[in-house]
């Protein structure tokens, strides 16, 4: 621990933190040597009160999902059966104790933290992972996860990693300490204690037996330190040895020259049992048993593994061996030649004959195998639907990879190499499934469905992290040959393309749907066709062939309960189809199936489509003005699309956030709309954009900079355009107004007869409120009253409080400027009310100035935001779990929903409680019931 003050304290503050209940995570990165494995042992040993669980990273299971975690939570495991449902059968199908479909990784994690926080409940946690380069990718995302959600868990991780070798591990919610070389005085320290040591040994040993050590001179000692940069370990292993003089060009292989070091001792002193160290090192589980199969299969002795005389190289806890250091594992692995390691591989697949270790099997006849082995890669792909089944994704992923390496050119190995990158995006590794894409794309003769599925993945990774206007371009060729192949297997394709033409600003995707839906004979009846026949409904209408606005009617009477069943297959499909539905004018089934997509992403663990799902409700939510929620909904959003590595899904949540305060009138607003401008133009995501640019138009709008509002609203989409953008023709109402109040009224009159055709197909009442304001704002013949009170009276059908209130404003200010006060007053002191109650101060500010321009006086803004509910105050955060519990659900249940621990919940309900000033759940729960959330 020479030199190492500052992580030390760094270390005892994270435990001194997490024993409070404050827990975090360490990531120690550095070389080999550089002491990482010390000062984990410093943690555990001084981690007074805790229980340590610990785990080491191994090479051979790498890509074995989930190994390091089962490691890690092997002493818990007991305690599974005290989780949620769900919980505890995700870690039991994980670790091989129950049958069952494939948890979701998010599922697994919010299982493990969850049992971490069960265990802190006794006592506070450490968790140490040694090695952590070597931990598979699941785990390592687990724990990523399980750091972020410490904050209120008396739980401490600390890892250990190199930077150079197996998976990264720059986790976030994991600080990362790297660790450098000791400084001239603590390496001069470390070298006197071990010339220290050396004496007190040869005093102890009888005279005659050879001379001591030599003592290094200060020259040599600073030529050491220089060319060992430091290092603890070098220093140790190289003091005794001849290193290249000082002045000369050559530098010592650090790596090399250590790995020669162990080996050199190893040869000397384990010479006869190098063969049995090399299996145990080409194994890397560590257990006896199968190293003994192996060793007579080989015909090695395993005599030395019952015996001491390996224990300075080998520890032995009870179920598995493992090396003292990783680089003795390491140089003795690499001493045998390519030929034995092939050999010992081979007798290590033989030794797995049990069920259970098909995997480990496979894996080692892969890295036996040389060229094309088929049966070798067959044995790779079962292994990877195992994996799959179990929640491994990047174990299938490794799995298929090298599947398709040992397999021969052809359909084949490219249907190997589009199941690895299926494998890849399914596990979060984009720009890996992106190089898998391509190589797949590449391989002669892959069948057609497997080249249909091949686009719309890529179209998939194209749309989270890269452009949605590629991935419209990747599928729209295939469309009408997946309908005739098998058109519902490929519906979520299809609805997909429709989605993406609305995001991209790309309206000619309807004509295109209208066609290739016209050729396919759907069945009115069949749940299975209701996704494809909304479809349609939508691209008639659209295309202006419905022109009765049948709409949903043309699914039949039972059309909304057809379209919810046929989407019901998984959540994706049924956001999807609740986009279609809404942009019809079926509000509700919208909201239906968005609530029901939510829930099944949420009780799955699904957080990647989550965190895609929770933008459509937050954008639904900011419709209907709830905008609390909708910021909770799109904060939400943003970390789970952070974590799912989804960068443009986040991007488009944060645009939604800036929308929010644009509306509250927020003195950040500004700034958090020009930077996601910024970012999604980079992008080329027009819906972010449009989302961005509305927010920063709302904001000139109500601080009366109409031309500059006009600007920002016209930007998002040419809405004369035949046909138009749906995102410039959503703004067309602000656009109106804006331009009106800029003088500009031959261009808000011609917005304004584009808009009332575009919403003619539209069923619900709110677009024809919005229609009917925007000829009462651009008519020339006086009949603005009697459009404003066909606005008002639509608005009374809808559940839009936020325009309603904004019509209530524009027709205050126009019977001001009439000079009819009493009845201005009325409108306004409305239109305040409204505005108050959904949080929109700023709006709410303005229709205060107008009433008082009438002569009546009017509250601040500020007085007024005191008298908003209680619900109003809380963080988004905490107004979720207040949801939550107003729906009866347990803290545990909350904790599931919400990829939280129990007892995060816990702690935000009691900030709750002293904001509201309750005392009790039932109080809680009517105040939801009374209060409706802004």
């Amino acid at each position: 621990m020479l030199g190492r003050d500052d992580e030390i304290e760094l270390l005892e503050s994270l435990l001194r933190h997490a024993a409070e209940g404050h827990g975090g995570g360490v990531v120690l990165h550095g070389e080999p040597g550089i002491g990482k494995t010390a000062l984990l042992s410093y943690a555990a040993e001084h981690a007074t009160g805790f229980q340590v669980l610990r785990a080491v990273g191994v090479a051979p299971e790498a890509d074995l999902a989930y190994a390091t975690l089962h490691q890690l939570l092997l002493p818990a495991l007991g305690s599974v059966d005290d989780l949620p449902g769900p919980q505890a059968q995700a870690l039991h199908i994980l670790f091989g104790r129950a049958h069952g479909a494939a948890p979701d990784p998010f599922l697994v994690a919010l299982s493990a933290l969850s049992l971490l926080s069960l265990l802190a409940e006794e006592r506070p946690v450490l968790c140490v992972v040694d090695d952590a380069h070597w931990a598979d990718q699941p785990t390592l995302k687990t724990l990523a996860f399980v750091a972020r959600r410490l904050g209120d868990e008396p739980i401490a991780l600390a890892l250990a990693a190199r930077a150079d070798e197996g998976h990264a591990t720059d986790l976030p919610g994991l600080r990362r300490v790297p660790l450098m070389g000791l400084n001239e005085e603590a390496a001069t320290a470390l070298l006197d204690q071990r010339a220290e040591k050396k004496a007190e040994k040869k005093a102890g040993e009888k005279a005659g037996e050879g001379a001591g050590e030599r003592r290094l001179s200060d020259g040599e000692r600073r030529h050491l330190l220089a060319a060992t940069g430091g290092n603890p370990l070098a220093l140790l292993e190289l003091a005794g040895k001849e290193i290249p003089p000082e002045g000369t060009r050559e530098p010592p292989a650090m790596t090399d020259e250590l790995q020669r070091s162990f080996l050199t001792r190893i040869g000397a002193r384990h010479a006869e049992s190098l063969p049995l160290l090399q299996l145990i090192a080409a194994d890397g589980s560590g257990s006896v048993e199968t190293i003994e199969k192996a060793a007579g299969a080989l015909r090695v002795a395993s005599g030395p593994l019952h015996r001491a005389e390996l224990d300075e190289l080998l520890t032995y806890d009870g179920t598995r061996l493992v090396f003292r250091h990783p680089l003795i594992r390491s140089a003795i692995y690499h001493s045998a030649t390519a030929d034995r390691r092939a050999a010992i591989h081979r007798a290590l697949a033989a030794a797995l004959d049990a069920p259970d270790d098909q995997h480990r099997r496979a894996w080692h006849l892969g890295q036996a195998a040389v060229g094309h082995d088929e049966q070798a890669a067959e044995q790779l792909e079962r292994s990877a639907e195992q994996a799959a089944l179990r929640g491994g994704p990047a174990a299938a992923m490794a799995a298929l990879s090298r599947a398709a390496e040992l397999t021969a050119d052809g359909p084949r190995r490219g249907r190997r190499l589009w199941a690895a990158a299926l494998a890849a995006v399914q596990g979060g590794f984009t720009s890996v499934a992106g190089t898998l894409l391509d190589r797949a794309g590449r391989e002669p003769q892959l069948a057609e469905p497997d080249r249909i599925a091949l686009a719309a993945v890529r179209a998939i990774v194209a749309e989270f992290a890269g452009s949605p206007e590629d991935a419209m371009d990747l599928i729209q060729p295939w469309i009408p040959r997946a309908l005739r192949l098998d058109r519902h297997l490929f519906t979520p394709t299809v609805a997909m393309y429709a989605d993406l033409g609305l995001r991209t600003n790309r309206p000619r995707a309807w004509s295109d749907l209208a066609g290739w839906l016209d050729e396919v004979a759907l069945s009115p009846d069949d749940p299975a066709d209701a996704v494809l026949r909304l479809l349609h409904a939508a691209s008639l209408a659209r295309t202006g062939r419905d022109p009765e606005g049948k709409g949903l009617d043309a699914l039949g009477p039972a059309g909304s309960d057809l379209v919810v069943a046929g989407a019901s297959a998984e959540p994706v499909t049924m956001t999807l189809a609740g986009g279609i539905a809404r942009g019809l004018g079926a509000y509700e089934l919208s909201r239906r199936l968005y609530r029901d997509a939510g829930q099944r992403a949420r009780t799955g663990g699904s957080l990647g489509a989550l965190a895609w799902i929770l933008e459509y409700q937050a954008a639904d939510e900011i419709a209907r003005g709830r905008l609390g929620l909708a910021e909770s909904h799109a904060e939400e959003g943003c970390q789970f699309a952070d974590e799912a590595g989804q960068p443009n899904t986040a991007c488009r949540n944060r645009g939604l956030l800036a929308l929010c305060a644009a509306l509250r009138g927020r003195p950040e607003a500004a700034g958090l709309a020009t930077g996601v401008l910024a970012e999604a133009s980079g992008r080329r995501l027009a819906d972010a954009t449009a989302y961005a640019r509305r927010a920063l138009g709302l904001i000139d709008l109500v601080a009366g900079r109409h031309l500059e509002a006009a600007r920002h609203f016209a930007a998002i989409g040419d809405w004369a355009a035949d046909p138009p953008p749906d995102l410039a023709m959503a703004v067309v109402p602000d656009l109106v107004e804006a331009l009106v109040r800029a003088g500009e009224r031959d261009r808000a009159a011609a917005a304004t007869a584009r808009y009332a055709r575009w919403t003619e197909h539209v069923a619900a009442p709110e677009p024809g409120a919005l229609a009917a304001r925007c000829r009462a704002l651009t008519c020339a013949d006086g009949s603005a009253a009697e459009h404003y009170a066909e606005s008002l009276r639509l608005h009374a059908e809808s559940d839009s409080p936020l325009e309603h209130a904004r019509t209530e404003l524009l027709l205050g200010e126009q019977l001001r400027r009439d000079r009819r006060r009493s009845q201005a007053q009325r409108h306004l002191r409305a239109a305040a009310e409204d505005f108050r109650r959904v949080g929109a101060l700023a709006w709410a500010d303005r229709a205060l100035g107008e009433l008082r321009a009438t002569g009546e006086s009017a509250r601040t803004p500020e007085t007024r935001a005191t008298e908003a509910g209680a619900l109003g105050t809380l963080t988004p955060q905490e107004l979720r779990i207040t949801l939550a519990v107003g729906e009866g659900l347990t803290n545990r249940e909350i904790a599931a929903q919400l990829f939280l621990s129990p007892r995060t919940v816990d702690y935000h309900l009691r900030k709750v409680f002293q904001k509201a000033g309750i005392t009790s759940r039932a109080e809680l729960m009517r105040m939801v019931l009374a209060d409706v959330p802004a």
